[in-house]
């Protein structure tokens, strides 16, 4: 499926304003739970270090507030604490995915193109999306392109149910870009005017030269955005932009770049080539998304450099996918098995995410990705990996982080995000894969979603 022809249609059903309206007012309930003790013990659990990759010995661990206020015997509760018995299973951070999209990633190419389909569906979708997403574990997410700052602030007041979520906002793509969604009939708005549906949306920024990329960085950080995604080079989902092909100029991107360190913050870059990403390293990016077509002299820059490569295990193949976009994909998929072992060869700093898109009902299988991982890494490098080391991307947002506290470890002082696994994931790393079995309490700033209840 061509990402225009998505585009043309759910663009035709809902605006901004819309969905945004939607997400507040038709958003499941919260559950009564939202309103968190304040404190939870858990007891007889056993800590799963991932620093050191190990299970410590059984201890108990108290939450107090959003946080964990101790671990170990100096725990005490407090009379009307909720206690958790945790029977010698372990206590591990919550997962955190660096790469998903979520705003279109909740229906179908068929739902969309349905007149019947109403802002009012769109909303629930995405809220069924993002709560399910914490249910499976997620309880932290970065969000990398498209309209989902409503959905954070309905996650954030507590009117919905879902992951902390770092947002990017409206991705900024010049024209022919990985991000330029028009569709055939919609002409340029510098020659004629008028913006894309999709730029109306809040999907997409399309901004040629330096001052429209510092217009549109700038744009987004108004609204919010935590990092700043740029498209660098082609893609696989986009009508006009082969794989191979570089984008934007260096001043162009060195615009970006600017505006986003201005705000104490960093911008993230979709490439796949060695020269798109050198042009963007050059420019001061910090953050690759993709690589999967990088060569070993560009990894060993990266590395040098102390770029974060942000890289997923892209599914090969799905009953909605087009030829186009499968034809496209294939040497990208190739070099999923080289980017990984490269990059761990080289020390570069690695970062994991799932980038699931238009396809709702592959969602579910976000836990399972993870276990494509073990090719690469034991169990201790993957757990370590999508949980501390991704939160050390999420950190990178420095003050423009929108939640204050240390995420992706269990340890005293961080915040509440944690999962409460029926075994041992570093013997057993297929735990992970069905939270709905293993998962037996999550806990996400210090409210339980899952599990015992008060």
């Amino acid at each position: 499926m061509i990402a225009w022809q998505l585009m043309r249609i759910c663009l035709g059903h809902f605006s901004r304003i819309a969905l945004g309206w939607v997400l507040v007012a038709f958003a499941s309930p919260v559950a009564a739970q939202q309103g968190a003790p304040s404190e939870t013990l858990f007891r007889n659990v056993r800590v799963l270090d991932v620093l050191k990759g190990e299970l410590g010995p059984a201890t108990d661990v108290l939450v107090r507030g959003n946080r964990v206020a101790a671990i170990g015997a100096s725990g005490k509760a407090a009379a009307g604490a909720t206690v958790i018995d945790g029977q010698g299973r372990t206590l591990m951070p919550g997962l955190i995915d660096v790469h998903v999209h979520i705003s279109f990633g909740s229906l179908l190419f068929p739902q969309l193109n349905d007149p019947k389909t109403s802002p009012e569906k769109l909303g629930t979708a995405m809220s069924n999306s993002a709560e399910q997403m914490l249910l499976r574990g997620f309880t932290a997410v970065r969000d990398m392109g498209g309209p989902i700052f409503p959905l954070k602030r309905a996650i954030d007041a507590g009117k919905t149910l879902g992951p902390r979520i770092w947002p990017s906002g409206a991705v900024v793509s010049q024209t022919s870009g990985h991000g330029d969604f028009r569709a055939p009939s919609e002409r340029s708005r510098r020659f004629f005017g008028k913006p894309s549906r999709a730029e109306e949306y809040g999907a997409t920024f399309i901004a040629d030269g330096r001052d429209e990329v510092l217009t549109a960085t700038r744009e987004n950080l108004r609204m919010g955005a935590s990092q700043i995604k740029l498209m660098a080079g082609g893609g696989t989902s986009s009508a006009y932009d082969p794989i191979d092909v570089t984008q934007y100029t260096s001043d162009e991107m060195k615009a970006a770049v600017e505006a986003a360190d201005d705000w104490n913050t960093y911008v993230a870059v979709h490439a796949y080539t060695p020269r798109a990403v050198r042009r963007a390293i050059d420019a001061g990016v910090k953050c690759i998304e993709h690589g999967q077509l990088l060569d070993e002299p560009t990894i060993e820059l990266m590395a040098r450099r102390g770029i974060w490569l942000s890289a997923q295990n892209l599914i090969p193949d799905s009953p909605n996918m087009t030829p186009e976009r499968r034809k496209k994909r294939a040497d990208i998929i190739e070099g999923n098995a080289r980017l990984w072992p490269m990059a761990k060869k080289h020390g570069v700093k690695l970062a994991w995410g799932t980038d699931l898109l238009f396809e709702p009902e592959l969602n579910a299988q976000q836990n399972a990705l993870i276990l494509a991982l073990r090719q690469w890494f034991t169990p201790a490098e993957v757990l370590k990996m999508v949980t501390y080391d991704n939160a050390q991307l999420l950190a990178l947002s420095g003050p423009r982080t929108p939640y204050e506290g240390k995420l992706g470890i269990v340890e005293e002082g961080a915040l509440a995000d944690l999962i409460l696994v029926n075994g041992d994931p570093l013997a057993k790393l297929d735990l992970i894969a069905d939270p709905g079995k293993n998962f037996s309490v999550i806990m996400k700033d210090g409210v339980i979603y899952k599990g015992a209840q008060r």
